[in-house]
């Protein structure tokens, strides 16, 4: 997908199956043309193999009233906050503080095109520029088995996602991506 990379080895690859019947709803929701919905509708090989051959990482829904999630990537040691449908919120039961997990993609780096909401931490390994998360529950397949991921990750990751995010917020109140951006290029 562009200039994003699957070929790097995921330490724990996605494994997740895309959703036809997930996906539909969605596309009503964030789309009203016809070319839209096609454009869209061109772009699902991709997402699913995003999906599956991704790279797992923990995120937390930051709030529910707008919808966002705080996204994690270890490789960058940072998180970006993606705003989704409000509706979302009720029909998977999410609070503020719960737990998921997305399936990401990395971004080469080059040096000269690091992301402007990617705030690099610490720990950041220095081979990519950017990510693209994609939350699991929202298009994947058997909700049960999405949920128990978050098992994947210890106590002291999902508490370094809870400070960085908490960071990112007071921080940058207002810069969040579009949950969804990846159906729209």
């Amino acid at each position: 997908m562009g200039l994003f990379s699957q070929q790097t080895q995921a330490e724990n690859r996605g494994n997740a199956r895309f959703s036809y019947k997930k996906y539909y709803p969605i596309r009503k929701m964030i789309f009203h043309s016809f070319a839209e919905k096609f454009n869209s509708d061109m772009l699902i090989q991709d997402v699913a193999n995003m999906m599956m051959f991704g790279d797992t990482q923990p995120a937390t829904v930051s709030s529910v009233l707008p919808l966002t999630v705080i996204a994690y990537s270890d490789e960058m040691d940072a998180v970006v906050r993606l705003r989704f449908p409000d509706e979302l919120a009720a029909q998977y039961d999410l609070k503020v503080g719960t737990r998921l997990v997305t399936s990401c993609v990395y971004a080469p780096n080059t040096y000269d095109n690091m992301a402007k909401d990617v705030f690099i931490g610490e720990r950041y390994t220095g081979n990519y520029s950017d990510f693209i998360p994609i939350v699991q529950l929202f298009l994947a397949k058997k909700d049960d088995e999405i949920r128990s991921r978050t098992a994947l990750f210890g106590e002291d990751v999902w508490a370094r996602v809870e400070a960085l995010g908490k960071a990112y917020v007071e921080q940058h109140p207002n810069l969040m991506r579009d949950g969804f951006a990846y159906f729209k290029k």
